[in-house]
């Protein structure tokens, strides 16, 4: 227990301790999520409870912990008191009769920027340190080494430090059946979050939304780090090396979108033909033709990232459209009336240039 010269703040200290151990006991006995942070332990949990006398019970004790956070941010700001306010910050969260819920997990990152100075001066002060330690050599040869390259760049260079091996939490609450209701969206920290709803079903009305997307790429993934030993969490880079990560990001998302456009395109149109099969007999037919110029479609869309690939090794940093792309580094010509209609003939085309070029 802390000491503390105001014996008020202590009662109040004392009572509040309750309070939160109370909150967190009617979340875990309820709890329908949790994360895990980078050591595997449950943490940030969310509780889901439907009897009214639960949630008026809730709501005491979120008034009594906001009353203790607000006294405590007023002591902290006339002085120092001994406690850390990640004990009673950020406060809980109570989310009432919403009438959806959807629980979102997903990678967060946190970014930081640095100038070459200051970036230099961590690596003096870590420096200084090693040279107080035996046998610690290595480690200074190591450092000076990677220190060569901010001492060269220019003075005020800007880098930017990213850290992203950790996850984020978001709660999306639908007070309407409206599915265009964007709702209201909630964050919550360390001390959880609590939904209650007296006509909420949790199997029909709570979306659970947090499987990690290992396929995620950022735009980031194209550019190299700076190697950096003195932010050991975070991975370094230029802000050159940003600028063109948007770029190329601003470029990829260009050759995606014609990518997939053509792609429902194909996959509507086959849709349709298949329909029109007059028997079964026909219908496979039909379905065959389908495969096989999937097949192609699959060549023509590797084509166009290539495509990207190209203009990447070039260094080319301008715009372009995919006629643009096709002709810079393709050397076709426009695709005049090569439209869905005719796709099929566009894609065999593409496979006979494709076997040309390997010969």
């Amino acid at each position: 227990m802390p000491n503390f010269s105001d014996v008020e703040f202590e009662k109040r200290y004392k009572h509040f301790l309750q309070v939160q151990k109370e909150w967190l006991t009617l979340i875990t006995d309820n709890q329908i999520f949790s994360d895990r942070n980078s050591m595997g332990e449950e943490c940030r949990p969310i509780g889901f409870i439907t009897d009214k006398k639960a949630f008026q019970r809730a709501e005491h004790l979120l008034a009594d912990w906001q009353s203790f956070a607000d006294l405590a941010e007023e002591k902290r700001k006339e002085r120092s008191i001994a406690i850390t306010t990640n004990l009673y910050l950020p406060v809980p969260v109570l989310i009432t009769n919403p009438k959806h819920a959807t629980i979102n997990r997903f990678r967060a990152t946190a970014t930081a920027n640095h100038t070459r100075e200051d970036i230099l001066k961590r690596y003096e002060k870590q420096l200084a340190k090693l040279r107080k330690v035996p046998f610690a050599a290595g480690a200074i040869m190591s450092l000076e080494d990677e220190m060569k390259a901010f001492e060269a760049a220019a003075p005020g260079a800007m880098y930017r430090a990213r850290t992203s091996n950790y996850s984020d939490i978001q709660v999306t609450a639908r007070y309407t059946d409206n599915k265009k209701d964007e709702g209201e969206s909630f964050r919550y920290g360390a001390h959880g979050m609590l939904i209650y709803g007296d006509k909420l079903d949790k199997e029909r009305d709570i979306k659970l939304n947090v499987t990690s997307n290992g396929n995620y790429t950022s735009p980031y993934d194209a550019i190299s780090p700076v190697p950096c030993s003195i932010l050991p969490n975070a991975k370094l880079y230029t802000m050159e090396d940003v600028e063109y990560s948007k770029v190329l990001a601003a470029q990829r998302s260009s050759v995606a979108y014609t990518v997939n456009t053509r792609r429902a395109q194909f996959e509507n149109r086959a849709k349709a033909k298949i329909a029109k099969a007059k028997d079964a007999t026909e219908a496979r037919l039909f379905k065959a033709e389908i495969e096989e110029n999937r097949d192609l479609l699959a060549k023509l869309e590797a084509y166009d990232w290539a495509l990207l690939d190209k203009k990447v090794a070039a260094g080319d940093t301008e715009q372009l459209t995919m006629p643009e792309m096709r002709k810079r580094y393709g050397g076709e010509e426009p695709r005049a009336g090569k439209n869905m209609r005719n796709m099929y003939s566009l894609l065999r085309e593409l496979e006979s240039n494709l076997k040309n070029q390997d010969k």
